[in-house]
């Protein structure tokens, strides 16, 4: 069937071959997670890297008052009692402080009725969600005073497509008088990947007609005095916070309305931290206050819990242990400072991936090895110099694995190809040469890569031989004997035209065509080229005193020998093609054949110059040569006005 197709077609099946392949090998690998996997893996790199080498500090406004393994010695079991959370709203609200507790408070306890007054002054307090896809839950029911408040504190945002915002199907929250005082109750859930690294978290969870916000989004549009119900989502590319006028921020999610962490500088560099006994202290100590007024005034606080036994904590991209609540000031100071990780989007996806695709197919059209595999290093290289460029320059999250993946499985396939097709070429090639040519300059033409044997003009001597009297013998002989006869003798003579240096164009019956000086160019061909015709006539007196005992044939051979200008190299159609001799230097030394004697040798007088000029030349002196020339002859050719100059070559027998 290939056999049909165009020449073209054909010869570009392998590319096409390799790209399938490559697609169905990046398939699977797609569907494994695999991709996603290298993607994750060099953003947590250049995550970790963009840190330590350019780190960005939060929103100075942004102070996390942290409660600590040595503040919660210090306060002992006054923490129960909730006396020490009334001082700290006691002493941040004198400071016009905005607070967000990451702390849930479902038990009750003497001081509630006072936390609760304090905190109705813009406190956010956290909800924990259990979503639907889970089962069962200690905290499965709220209560109807419970139900009833957080429909108060549903946002009702417009949306704008189809999106996938995760529905809570209850939360776990603090108790009604708590929670009551809030003026916003927000989410506290932050999700990991499979492999337990905390990089994008949701914004939204619906719970019945609307969306329960996050605590760091709630602390954003409290902050910036945003009227929830004119946010806008736009699933798959942003969250819309409207500013007034023509001004928003524009926050990135995907569907489910979940942002890219925006990491900027890891914990311990975080200089905006106070330790949570230290501001309660200060409710009762003057020097102290003056000294924590000047950082607390007017900022926005994350209090959390971050002692060990706590233990909320998890791990980030580039730290193995990093507090859970780091992530919503990360997130109140990407939205603050409107610094966000995007993703590709999915058009952009799709373009590069049809790029790489394209520009693979073509580079595996390559015929040349060198060029094929420095063209995918070259595009390979293009392709990570871009993802780093979008990374560093415009904060896009590298979308890596897929296209990289794809220019490598093009590579190695069409690698794979090449290199099992150059065996089969090279394997044949020798096989196929090694009928022409000696063996060792089959292998040389191999390794020298002179297989195309593109035809060229080229001075050769030809040589013509020609069994006298073989039609008649073979006429009336059994096949069998007439075909061993044949593989003997050719097998023979082949072999003494190798020793040579010579080539065997082709067998014409019991006729032999062979040339010498090419492919590889001789000085001294001429040469070589009598003395295997030399040769041959020795060998052929020992053939005839066995055969003619076995097949009873008079074994005398004729040989014609020119020298001249041919075209040489690889000739024919699509579906043949040879390499051989043509030219009139061909034809004369046919011609010397059929005029030579049964069992001599007749050459022309080119080949005759030709011998002594490469016995008597400086390039090679030949001595020891025991073959002469006869006496000038004028032997009458077909095609020829003139009589052509001939030399019958003399030798002794053996």
């Amino acid at each position: 069937m290939l056999k049909s197709l165009p020449l073209s077609i054909r010869q570009r099946c392998p590319a096409f071959f390799t790209a399938a392949l490559s697609l169905i090998i990046l398939f699977f690998f797609f569907a494994s997670g695999l991709c996603a996997g290298i993607d994750r893996a060099l953003y947590d790199l250049l995550l970790t890297y963009k840190i330590r080498l350019f780190p960005r500090p939060l929103n100075p406004r942004i102070i996390h008052v942290d409660l600590n393994d040595s503040a919660e010695a210090a306060l002992g079991e006054a923490l129960d009692t909730r006396r020490p959370f009334v001082d700290l709203l006691s002493v941040l609200n004198s400071l016009n402080a905005k607070i967000a507790f990451d702390f849930v408070f479902p038990s009750r306890s003497s001081a509630d009725g006072d936390f609760a007054a304090a905190a109705r002054k813009g406190s956010i307090f956290a909800l924990v969600p259990v979503e639907e896809k889970y089962g069962n839950f200690a905290y499965d029911r709220l209560g109807s005073r419970e139900r009833e408040l957080l429909s108060r504190h549903v946002w009702h945002i417009k949306e704008y497509g189809n999106g996938t915002i995760p529905r809570a199907r209850t939360f776990f929250m603090s108790n009604y008088d708590i929670s009551s005082a809030a003026s916003q109750l927000g989410h506290i859930a932050v999700s990991n990947d499979s492999d337990g690294v905390y990089r994008r978290t949701p914004l939204l969870y619906r719970w019945e007609d609307g969306v329960i916000p996050a605590v760091s989004l709630a602390m954003v549009v409290q902050e910036l005095n945003i009227n929830p119900d004119n946010i806008e989502f736009y699933p798959g590319k942003a969250l819309i916070l409207p500013l007034g006028g023509d001004e928003a921020i524009r926050v990135p999610v995907d569907k489910s309305a979940s942002l890219i962490i925006p990491y900027t500088e890891s914990w311990d560099a975080n200089r905006y931290r106070v330790s949570f006994d230290r501001v309660i202290r200060a409710a009762g100590d003057q020097e102290l206050y003056t000294v924590l007024a000047p950082e607390l005034s007017g900022s926005i606080v994350m209090a959390a819990d971050t002692t060990t036994a706590k233990r909320d904590f998890g791990i980030a991209p580039f730290a193995t242990v990093y507090p859970l609540s780091g992530i919503h000031t990360a997130l109140i100071s990407g939205m603050l400072d409107e610094y966000f990780y995007g993703d590709l989007i999915s058009g952009a996806k799709i373009m590069v991936l049809c790029l790489v695709v394209i520009l693979s197919v073509l580079l595996s059209v390559l015929k040349n090895d060198a060029f094929f595999s420095a063209g995918f290093l070259l595009l390979s290289t293009l392709f990570s110099a871009w993802t780093l460029a979008a990374w560093f320059l415009l904060r896009i999250v590298p979308w890596y694995g897929t296209a990289a993946t794809g220019i490598f499985l093009f590579w190695l396939s069409g690698f794979i190809v090449r290199l099992f097709r150059r065996y089969r070429e090279q394997l044949l090639l020798k096989t196929a040469l090694s009928r022409y040519f000696p063996r060792s300059l089959a292998q040389r033409i191999v390794a020298e890569g002179k297989t195309e044997l593109v035809p060229a003009y080229k001075e050769l001597t030809i040589l013509f031989s020609d069994i006298s009297g073989f039609t008649t013998w073979s006429s009336d002989k059994e096949p069998g004997l007439v075909h061993g006869f044949l593989s003997d003798y050719l097998e023979t003579m082949a072999a003494i035209v190798f020793e040579h240096g010579g080539t065997v164009d082709k067998f014409m019956g019991d006729g032999i065509l062979a040339f010498f000086g090419d492919p590889f160019d001789m000085a001294d061909h001429a040469w070589r080229c009598v003395n295997a015709a030399v040769a041959m006539q020795r060998k052929i007196r020992e053939l005839a005193e066995l055969w003619k005992t076995r097949a009873n044939i008079d074994l005398k051979v004729r040989m014609g020998i020119n020298r001249g200008r041919v075209i040489v190299g690889n000739l024919g159609s699509r579906t043949r093609i040879e390499y051989t001799v043509i030219g009139a230097a061909v034809n004369l030394a046919q011609r010397m054949e059929s005029g030579a004697p049964a069992g001599g040798i007749l050459v022309t007088s080119a080949v005759r110059a030709a011998v002594r000029a490469a016995v008597q030349g400086v390039a090679r002196n030949r001595t020891g040569d025991d073959f002469t020339f006869s006496g000038k002859r004028e032997v009458l050719v077909k095609g020829y006005q003139k009589p052509i100059e001939a030399y019958e070559v003399i030798f002794q027998e053996d």
